[in-house]
Protein backbone atom coordinates (compact mmCIF):
# COMPACT_ATOMS: atom_id res chain seq x y z
CA UNK A 1 0.00 0.00 0.00
CA UNK A 2 1.48 3.44 -0.90
CA UNK A 3 1.11 6.60 1.07
CA UNK A 4 0.68 9.57 -1.56
CA UNK A 5 -0.89 13.20 -1.92
CA UNK A 6 -4.10 12.53 -4.16
CA UNK A 7 -4.75 16.57 -4.43
CA UNK A 8 -4.80 18.06 -7.79
CA UNK A 9 -3.14 21.04 -6.56
CA UNK A 10 -0.10 19.11 -7.24
CA UNK A 11 -0.62 19.99 -10.98
CA UNK A 12 -0.23 23.93 -9.64
CA UNK A 13 3.58 22.83 -8.45
CA UNK A 14 4.84 21.15 -11.84
CA UNK A 15 3.53 24.04 -13.68
CA UNK A 16 6.01 26.68 -15.74
CA UNK A 17 6.09 30.20 -14.71
CA UNK A 18 4.31 31.99 -16.70
CA UNK A 19 1.74 29.07 -16.71
CA UNK A 20 1.32 29.28 -12.91
CA UNK A 21 -1.78 31.62 -12.91
CA UNK A 22 -3.77 29.83 -15.38
CA UNK A 23 -2.82 26.14 -13.37
CA UNK A 24 -4.32 28.10 -9.67
CA UNK A 25 -7.40 29.59 -11.87
CA UNK A 26 -7.97 25.99 -12.87
CA UNK A 27 -6.96 24.88 -9.81
CA UNK A 28 -9.76 27.02 -8.17
CA UNK A 29 -12.13 26.12 -10.32
CA UNK A 30 -12.17 22.68 -8.94
CA UNK A 31 -13.42 24.05 -5.88
CA UNK A 32 -17.30 24.15 -5.94
CA UNK A 33 -18.77 27.07 -3.74
CA UNK A 34 -21.46 24.23 -3.16
CA UNK A 35 -18.99 21.94 -0.84
CA UNK A 36 -17.61 24.75 0.96
CA UNK A 37 -19.86 27.42 1.41
CA UNK A 38 -17.80 30.20 2.18
CA UNK A 39 -15.73 29.63 4.65
CA UNK A 40 -17.04 26.36 6.06
CA UNK A 41 -14.56 23.25 6.23
CA UNK A 42 -15.48 19.86 4.59
CA UNK A 43 -14.78 17.56 7.05
CA UNK A 44 -15.70 14.51 5.45
CA UNK A 45 -17.60 13.00 2.47
CA UNK A 46 -19.60 9.80 2.53
CA UNK A 47 -20.50 8.37 -1.03
CA UNK A 48 -22.73 5.32 -1.02
CA UNK A 49 -22.59 4.37 -4.63
CA UNK A 50 -24.62 1.54 -7.00
CA UNK A 51 -22.19 -0.18 -8.96
CA UNK A 52 -21.70 0.39 -12.70
CA UNK A 53 -22.94 -1.15 -15.99
CA UNK A 54 -23.05 -4.76 -15.84
CA UNK A 55 -24.18 -7.42 -18.49
CA UNK A 56 -28.09 -8.38 -17.30
CA UNK A 57 -28.63 -11.42 -15.07
CA UNK A 58 -31.13 -14.24 -15.42
CA UNK A 59 -33.90 -12.45 -13.64
CA UNK A 60 -33.75 -9.54 -16.57
CA UNK A 61 -33.50 -12.05 -19.10
CA UNK A 62 -35.70 -15.23 -18.35
CA UNK A 63 -33.91 -17.44 -20.23
CA UNK A 64 -36.27 -15.92 -23.70
CA UNK A 65 -39.40 -17.18 -22.40
CA UNK A 66 -41.11 -13.90 -22.70
CA UNK A 67 -39.27 -12.85 -26.36
CA UNK A 68 -39.96 -13.99 -29.75
CA UNK A 69 -35.54 -12.58 -30.30
CA UNK A 70 -32.56 -14.07 -28.49
CA UNK A 71 -31.55 -11.35 -26.19
CA UNK A 72 -27.93 -9.78 -27.64
CA UNK A 73 -25.03 -10.92 -26.74
CA UNK A 74 -22.68 -9.20 -23.98
CA UNK A 75 -19.00 -8.75 -23.22
CA UNK A 76 -18.90 -10.26 -20.00
CA UNK A 77 -20.87 -12.92 -17.84
CA UNK A 78 -24.39 -12.04 -16.54
CA UNK A 79 -23.86 -10.20 -13.32
CA UNK A 80 -20.45 -8.96 -14.13
CA UNK A 81 -19.46 -5.54 -15.36
CA UNK A 82 -18.26 -4.62 -18.47
CA UNK A 83 -15.11 -2.94 -19.50
CA UNK A 84 -17.13 0.21 -20.51
CA UNK A 85 -18.77 0.26 -16.65
CA UNK A 86 -15.17 0.46 -15.68
CA UNK A 87 -14.66 3.03 -17.54
CA UNK A 88 -18.09 5.12 -16.24
CA UNK A 89 -16.89 4.30 -12.77
CA UNK A 90 -13.71 5.53 -13.29
CA UNK A 91 -15.25 8.98 -14.64
CA UNK A 92 -17.24 9.52 -11.03
CA UNK A 93 -14.25 8.53 -9.31
CA UNK A 94 -12.46 11.57 -11.29
CA UNK A 95 -15.33 14.04 -10.70
CA UNK A 96 -15.03 13.56 -7.28
CA UNK A 97 -11.56 14.17 -7.01
CA UNK A 98 -12.21 17.42 -8.46
CA UNK A 99 -15.25 18.16 -6.50
CA UNK A 100 -13.37 17.81 -3.68
CA UNK A 101 -9.73 18.50 -4.04
CA UNK A 102 -10.03 20.61 -1.08
CA UNK A 103 -10.78 17.99 1.05
CA UNK A 104 -7.37 16.26 0.83
CA UNK A 105 -5.15 19.39 0.57
CA UNK A 106 -3.92 19.02 4.41
CA UNK A 107 -3.26 15.26 3.93
CA UNK A 108 -0.36 13.40 2.58
CA UNK A 109 -2.10 9.78 3.45
CA UNK A 110 -4.07 8.54 0.98
CA UNK A 111 -3.89 5.11 2.05
CA UNK A 112 -5.88 6.66 5.52
CA UNK A 113 -7.94 9.38 3.96
CA UNK A 114 -9.59 7.14 1.75
CA UNK A 115 -11.44 4.20 2.84
CA UNK A 116 -13.52 1.61 0.43
CA UNK A 117 -15.82 -0.89 1.45
CA UNK A 118 -17.85 -2.95 -1.16
CA UNK A 119 -20.30 -5.85 -1.46
CA UNK A 120 -18.70 -9.34 -2.10
CA UNK A 121 -20.41 -9.89 -5.52
CA UNK A 122 -17.62 -8.75 -8.10
CA UNK A 123 -19.65 -6.27 -9.57
CA UNK A 124 -19.29 -4.34 -6.80
CA UNK A 125 -15.90 -4.81 -6.06
CA UNK A 126 -14.68 -4.17 -9.85
CA UNK A 127 -16.64 -0.96 -9.54
CA UNK A 128 -14.82 0.29 -6.16
CA UNK A 129 -11.65 -0.33 -7.37
CA UNK A 130 -13.03 1.95 -11.05
CA UNK A 131 -13.66 5.02 -9.17
CA UNK A 132 -10.69 4.43 -6.72
CA UNK A 133 -8.72 4.58 -9.42
CA UNK A 134 -10.09 7.45 -10.90
CA UNK A 135 -10.18 8.88 -7.59
CA UNK A 136 -6.81 8.59 -6.29
CA UNK A 137 -4.76 7.15 -9.63
CA UNK A 138 -1.85 7.22 -7.83
CA UNK A 139 -2.28 5.52 -4.71
CA UNK A 140 -2.55 1.66 -4.06
CA UNK A 141 -5.95 1.93 -1.49
CA UNK A 142 -7.71 -2.01 -0.93
CA UNK A 143 -11.42 -2.50 -0.97
CA UNK A 144 -12.65 -3.72 1.96
CA UNK A 145 -15.07 -6.49 1.70
CA UNK A 146 -16.80 -6.98 5.13
CA UNK A 147 -18.26 -10.89 4.45
CA UNK A 148 -16.72 -12.27 1.72
CA UNK A 149 -18.22 -15.60 2.70
CA UNK A 150 -21.92 -14.77 3.44
CA UNK A 151 -24.64 -12.52 3.19
CA UNK A 152 -23.12 -8.83 4.10
CA UNK A 153 -25.48 -6.84 6.56
CA UNK A 154 -24.19 -4.18 5.41
CA UNK A 155 -25.36 -4.16 2.12
CA UNK A 156 -27.29 -7.81 1.98
CA UNK A 157 -31.07 -7.66 4.00
CA UNK A 158 -31.00 -11.24 3.55
CA UNK A 159 -28.16 -11.25 6.75
CA UNK A 160 -31.36 -10.29 9.09
CA UNK A 161 -33.40 -13.17 7.62
CA UNK A 162 -33.37 -15.31 10.60
CA UNK A 163 -34.27 -11.97 12.89
CA UNK A 164 -37.21 -10.57 10.05
CA UNK A 165 -40.92 -11.46 10.81
CA UNK A 166 -41.31 -12.88 6.94
CA UNK A 167 -45.09 -12.83 7.20
CA UNK A 168 -45.26 -9.11 8.26
CA UNK A 169 -43.01 -8.04 5.58
CA UNK A 170 -45.15 -9.57 2.52
CA UNK A 171 -48.27 -8.46 4.34
CA UNK A 172 -47.07 -4.69 4.43
CA UNK A 173 -45.99 -5.11 0.89
CA UNK A 174 -49.31 -6.49 0.09
CA UNK A 175 -50.71 -3.57 1.90
CA UNK A 176 -49.44 -0.87 0.08
CA UNK A 177 -50.94 -2.71 -2.92
CA UNK A 178 -54.54 -2.38 -1.55
CA UNK A 179 -54.48 -5.82 -0.27
CA UNK A 180 -54.80 -7.31 -3.86
CA UNK A 181 -51.68 -7.87 -5.80
CA UNK A 182 -53.82 -9.12 -8.82
CA UNK A 183 -54.68 -5.05 -9.34
CA UNK A 184 -50.93 -3.84 -9.57
CA UNK A 185 -50.71 -4.48 -13.26
CA UNK A 186 -53.50 -2.40 -13.59
CA UNK A 187 -51.91 0.95 -12.47
CA UNK A 188 -48.84 -0.01 -15.11
CA UNK A 189 -51.11 -0.65 -18.21
CA UNK A 190 -49.57 1.29 -20.59
CA UNK A 191 -45.97 0.37 -20.35
CA UNK A 192 -47.09 -2.95 -19.84
CA UNK A 193 -49.02 -3.41 -23.24
CA UNK A 194 -46.14 -1.59 -24.86
CA UNK A 195 -43.46 -4.17 -23.29
CA UNK A 196 -45.71 -6.88 -24.37
CA UNK A 197 -45.26 -5.34 -28.09
CA UNK A 198 -41.43 -5.03 -27.40
CA UNK A 199 -41.20 -8.68 -26.13
CA UNK A 200 -43.17 -10.17 -29.42
CA UNK A 201 -42.48 -8.08 -32.13
CA UNK A 202 -45.53 -7.13 -32.99
CA UNK A 203 -47.14 -3.50 -34.03
CA UNK A 204 -49.29 -1.22 -31.73
CA UNK A 205 -53.03 -2.06 -31.07
CA UNK A 206 -52.53 -5.25 -33.15
CA UNK A 207 -53.40 -8.49 -31.27
CA UNK A 208 -49.57 -10.53 -31.33
CA UNK A 209 -49.58 -14.02 -32.49
CA UNK A 210 -47.76 -15.42 -29.75
CA UNK A 211 -45.45 -18.64 -30.68
CA UNK A 212 -46.42 -21.95 -28.61
CA UNK A 213 -43.03 -21.31 -26.88
CA UNK A 214 -43.07 -17.62 -26.19
CA UNK A 215 -45.17 -17.13 -22.73
CA UNK A 216 -47.57 -13.52 -22.80
CA UNK A 217 -46.04 -11.17 -19.84
CA UNK A 218 -50.04 -10.01 -19.17
CA UNK A 219 -51.18 -13.66 -18.73
CA UNK A 220 -48.83 -14.13 -15.26
CA UNK A 221 -50.70 -13.47 -12.18
CA UNK A 222 -49.08 -11.40 -9.55
CA UNK A 223 -47.94 -13.27 -6.67
CA UNK A 224 -46.49 -11.91 -3.26
CA UNK A 225 -46.06 -13.99 -0.09
CA UNK A 226 -43.77 -14.51 2.79
CA UNK A 227 -40.82 -17.12 1.64
CA UNK A 228 -38.94 -18.97 3.84
CA UNK A 229 -35.87 -18.13 2.15
CA UNK A 230 -33.28 -15.22 2.50
CA UNK A 231 -34.93 -13.06 0.39
CA UNK A 232 -37.89 -13.39 2.55
CA UNK A 233 -40.55 -12.69 0.38
CA UNK A 234 -41.78 -14.13 -2.96
CA UNK A 235 -42.81 -11.53 -5.44
CA UNK A 236 -43.48 -12.34 -9.10
CA UNK A 237 -45.94 -11.18 -11.88
CA UNK A 238 -46.31 -8.71 -14.99
CA UNK A 239 -44.89 -5.62 -13.00
CA UNK A 240 -41.99 -7.41 -11.18
CA UNK A 241 -40.58 -8.97 -14.56
CA UNK A 242 -41.68 -5.87 -16.27
CA UNK A 243 -38.92 -3.91 -13.90
CA UNK A 244 -36.71 -5.90 -14.98
CA UNK A 245 -36.75 -6.01 -18.66
CA UNK A 246 -37.05 -2.37 -18.58
CA UNK A 247 -34.07 -2.46 -16.33
CA UNK A 248 -32.26 -4.82 -18.97
CA UNK A 249 -32.90 -2.31 -21.97
CA UNK A 250 -31.12 0.53 -19.47
CA UNK A 251 -28.21 -1.46 -19.41
CA UNK A 252 -28.45 -2.07 -23.26
CA UNK A 253 -28.65 1.55 -23.53
CA UNK A 254 -25.77 2.96 -21.16
CA UNK A 255 -23.26 0.25 -22.41
CA UNK A 256 -23.59 2.16 -26.08
CA UNK A 257 -25.36 -0.53 -27.78
CA UNK A 258 -26.25 0.67 -31.21
CA UNK A 259 -30.11 1.72 -31.26
CA UNK A 260 -31.01 -0.91 -33.42
CA UNK A 261 -30.19 -3.67 -30.47
CA UNK A 262 -31.22 -1.42 -27.52
CA UNK A 263 -34.91 -3.35 -27.20
CA UNK A 264 -34.45 -5.36 -31.02
CA UNK A 265 -34.54 -1.64 -31.84
CA UNK A 266 -38.02 -1.62 -30.85
CA UNK A 267 -37.07 1.19 -27.88
CA UNK A 268 -36.67 4.57 -27.51
CA UNK A 269 -35.12 7.34 -25.39
CA UNK A 270 -38.32 8.25 -24.28
CA UNK A 271 -39.87 4.78 -24.72
CA UNK A 272 -37.59 3.56 -21.76
CA UNK A 273 -38.31 6.05 -19.74
CA UNK A 274 -41.47 5.15 -19.95
CA UNK A 275 -40.56 1.48 -19.35
CA UNK A 276 -38.31 2.33 -16.48
CA UNK A 277 -41.18 3.77 -14.33
CA UNK A 278 -42.12 0.20 -13.71
CA UNK A 279 -38.82 -0.27 -12.02
CA UNK A 280 -38.44 2.52 -10.06
CA UNK A 281 -42.40 1.72 -8.99
CA UNK A 282 -41.42 -2.00 -8.02
CA UNK A 283 -38.63 -0.19 -6.26
CA UNK A 284 -41.35 2.05 -4.36
CA UNK A 285 -43.88 -0.56 -3.35
CA UNK A 286 -41.64 -3.12 -2.41
CA UNK A 287 -38.16 -1.77 -1.23
CA UNK A 288 -39.52 1.25 0.15
CA UNK A 289 -42.28 -0.31 2.50
CA UNK A 290 -41.43 0.88 5.69
CA UNK A 291 -40.70 -2.59 7.55
CA UNK A 292 -38.31 -3.65 4.11
CA UNK A 293 -36.20 -0.42 4.72
CA UNK A 294 -35.51 -0.98 8.22
CA UNK A 295 -34.61 -4.21 7.65
CA UNK A 296 -32.58 -3.53 4.70
CA UNK A 297 -30.80 -0.09 5.50
CA UNK A 298 -30.61 0.07 9.53
CA UNK A 299 -27.07 -1.14 9.95
CA UNK A 300 -26.21 1.23 6.88
CA UNK A 301 -27.86 3.93 8.42
CA UNK A 302 -26.45 3.25 10.97
CA UNK A 303 -23.18 3.14 10.49
CA UNK A 304 -23.39 6.01 8.32
CA UNK A 305 -24.32 7.89 11.58
CA UNK A 306 -21.28 6.88 13.79
CA UNK A 307 -18.82 7.44 10.73
CA UNK A 308 -20.16 10.67 10.36
CA UNK A 309 -19.98 11.15 14.26
CA UNK A 310 -16.55 9.98 14.02
CA UNK A 311 -15.37 12.49 11.78
CA UNK A 312 -16.75 15.47 13.98
CA UNK A 313 -14.91 13.76 16.59
CA UNK A 314 -11.52 13.00 15.26
CA UNK A 315 -11.85 9.99 17.65
CA UNK A 316 -13.01 6.56 17.60
CA UNK A 317 -16.49 5.92 17.79
CA UNK A 318 -18.02 2.45 18.03
CA UNK A 319 -19.91 0.87 14.55
CA UNK A 320 -17.86 3.58 12.37
CA UNK A 321 -16.33 2.35 9.36
CA UNK A 322 -13.25 3.14 8.64
CA UNK A 323 -10.45 5.11 11.11
CA UNK A 324 -10.70 8.74 12.53
CA UNK A 325 -8.45 10.38 9.65
CA UNK A 326 -10.27 8.63 6.54
CA UNK A 327 -12.42 11.57 5.19
CA UNK A 328 -13.69 9.92 1.91
CA UNK A 329 -15.63 6.76 2.32
CA UNK A 330 -17.05 4.93 -0.83
CA UNK A 331 -19.57 2.46 0.16
CA UNK A 332 -20.21 0.30 -3.11
CA UNK A 333 -23.20 -1.74 -3.45
CA UNK A 334 -26.49 -2.01 -5.46
CA UNK A 335 -29.65 -0.38 -6.19
CA UNK A 336 -31.73 -1.36 -3.53
CA UNK A 337 -29.11 0.00 -1.01
CA UNK A 338 -29.69 3.37 -2.43
CA UNK A 339 -33.70 2.53 -2.19
CA UNK A 340 -33.75 1.32 1.20
CA UNK A 341 -31.56 3.64 2.54
CA UNK A 342 -33.40 6.90 0.84
CA UNK A 343 -36.93 4.51 2.39
CA UNK A 344 -35.51 4.91 5.95
CA UNK A 345 -34.84 8.31 6.16
CA UNK A 346 -37.55 9.41 3.67
CA UNK A 347 -35.11 11.46 0.99
CA UNK A 348 -36.26 11.61 -2.63
CA UNK A 349 -34.72 12.84 -5.95
CA UNK A 350 -35.42 14.17 -9.26
CA UNK A 351 -32.73 14.00 -11.84
CA UNK A 352 -33.33 15.66 -15.67
CA UNK A 353 -35.35 12.65 -18.19
CA UNK A 354 -35.56 10.06 -15.63
CA UNK A 355 -38.26 8.78 -13.29
CA UNK A 356 -38.48 9.71 -9.76
CA UNK A 357 -36.27 8.24 -7.33
CA UNK A 358 -34.47 6.73 -10.14
CA UNK A 359 -31.03 4.60 -9.46
CA UNK A 360 -29.51 3.99 -12.35
CA UNK A 361 -25.73 2.41 -12.65
CA UNK A 362 -22.66 4.31 -10.58
CA UNK A 363 -25.23 6.64 -9.40
CA UNK A 364 -24.81 7.56 -5.31
CA UNK A 365 -26.27 9.00 -2.21
CA UNK A 366 -23.51 11.85 -0.90
CA UNK A 367 -23.55 12.71 2.26
CA UNK A 368 -20.93 16.12 2.76
CA UNK A 369 -20.21 16.94 6.44
CA UNK A 370 -19.45 20.75 6.99
CA UNK A 371 -18.21 22.69 9.94
CA UNK A 372 -19.16 26.07 10.37
CA UNK A 373 -16.06 27.69 11.86
CA UNK A 374 -17.95 30.39 14.15
CA UNK A 375 -20.29 28.24 16.02
CA UNK A 376 -18.25 25.33 15.41
CA UNK A 377 -21.52 23.47 14.72
CA UNK A 378 -21.46 20.41 12.06
CA UNK A 379 -24.34 20.24 9.14
CA UNK A 380 -24.81 17.91 6.46
CA UNK A 381 -25.54 18.12 2.68
CA UNK A 382 -26.81 15.35 1.33
CA UNK A 383 -27.23 15.13 -2.80
CA UNK A 384 -28.07 12.32 -5.37
CA UNK A 385 -25.20 12.41 -8.02
CA UNK A 386 -25.76 10.39 -11.26
CA UNK A 387 -24.76 10.56 -14.33
CA UNK A 388 -26.92 11.15 -17.43
CA UNK A 389 -27.95 8.46 -19.86
CA UNK A 390 -25.83 9.91 -22.37
CA UNK A 391 -23.09 10.66 -20.78
CA UNK A 392 -22.96 6.73 -20.06
CA UNK A 393 -23.65 5.83 -22.95
CA UNK A 394 -21.27 7.87 -25.01
CA UNK A 395 -18.60 7.62 -21.87
CA UNK A 396 -18.56 11.84 -21.80
CA UNK A 397 -15.36 12.57 -19.45
CA UNK A 398 -16.66 14.77 -16.45
CA UNK A 399 -15.25 17.64 -15.00
CA UNK A 400 -16.56 19.98 -12.45
CA UNK A 401 -18.17 22.44 -15.54
CA UNK A 402 -19.41 19.70 -16.87
CA UNK A 403 -20.39 16.88 -14.72
CA UNK A 404 -23.14 14.66 -13.57
CA UNK A 405 -26.51 15.72 -12.64
CA UNK A 406 -26.79 16.54 -8.72
CA UNK A 407 -30.16 16.65 -6.84
CA UNK A 408 -29.89 18.53 -3.72
CA UNK A 409 -32.17 16.64 -1.35
CA UNK A 410 -34.21 17.86 1.24
CA UNK A 411 -33.95 15.33 4.45
CA UNK A 412 -37.25 15.62 6.64
CA UNK A 413 -37.20 15.97 10.32
CA UNK A 414 -33.76 17.81 9.82
CA UNK A 415 -33.14 20.10 7.21
CA UNK A 416 -34.16 23.17 8.31
CA UNK A 417 -33.96 25.61 5.77
CA UNK A 418 -33.97 26.29 1.67
CA UNK A 419 -30.36 25.43 1.73
CA UNK A 420 -31.36 21.21 2.42
CA UNK A 421 -28.36 22.05 5.75
CA UNK A 422 -28.93 19.05 7.96
CA UNK A 423 -27.89 19.55 11.46
CA UNK A 424 -25.23 16.60 12.51
CA UNK A 425 -27.20 16.86 15.96
CA UNK A 426 -30.77 16.91 14.22
CA UNK A 427 -29.15 13.60 11.93
CA UNK A 428 -28.00 11.69 14.63
CA UNK A 429 -31.76 12.07 16.61
CA UNK A 430 -33.43 11.33 13.08
CA UNK A 431 -30.87 7.59 12.75
CA UNK A 432 -32.01 6.83 16.16
CA UNK A 433 -35.47 7.29 15.49
CA UNK A 434 -35.57 5.07 12.52
CA UNK A 435 -33.46 2.56 12.67
CA UNK A 436 -34.39 -1.20 14.40
CA UNK A 437 -31.56 -1.75 16.88
CA UNK A 438 -32.97 -5.43 15.43
CA UNK A 439 -31.21 -5.26 11.84
CA UNK A 440 -28.18 -3.73 13.24
CA UNK A 441 -24.92 -6.04 13.50
CA UNK A 442 -22.91 -6.12 16.50
CA UNK A 443 -19.45 -3.94 16.61
CA UNK A 444 -15.94 -5.47 17.13
CA UNK A 445 -14.74 -5.86 20.64
CA UNK A 446 -12.43 -3.06 19.21
CA UNK A 447 -15.60 -0.77 18.79
CA UNK A 448 -14.86 -0.47 15.01
CA UNK A 449 -17.24 -2.26 12.29
CA UNK A 450 -14.39 -4.85 11.35
CA UNK A 451 -14.25 -4.67 7.44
Amino acid sequence: MTDCSIADWEIVMTCRPRLLLACLLGFASLIPSAAFGQTDELRMVIVVSRHGVRAPIESETRSNRYNTQPWPAWPTAPGVLTPHGATLMSNMGSFYRQRYAGLFRDRQSCSTTIFAVANRTERTVSSAQAVLKGLAPTCSIEVHIHNASGLDPLFEAGAFAGVANHEELAAAIRGRLGGEPRWWPSAYQRPLEELQQVLLNCEKNVPCNTPAATKKLLDDTSIIKAAKISDMVQIDGPVSKGADFAENFLLQYTEGFPMAQVGWGRVSRSELNALMTMNTGYHDYVLRTPYFTQIGASDLASRIGATLQQAADEKSVPGAIGGPDARFLLLLGHDSNLTWLGGLLHLNWLLPNQPVNATPPGSALVFELHRNPKTNKFYLQVYFMSQTLDQMRYKTPLTTGHGPSIATIFVPGCSTDATNRCPLERFQNLIQSTVDRSFVEPVSSTGQLNP
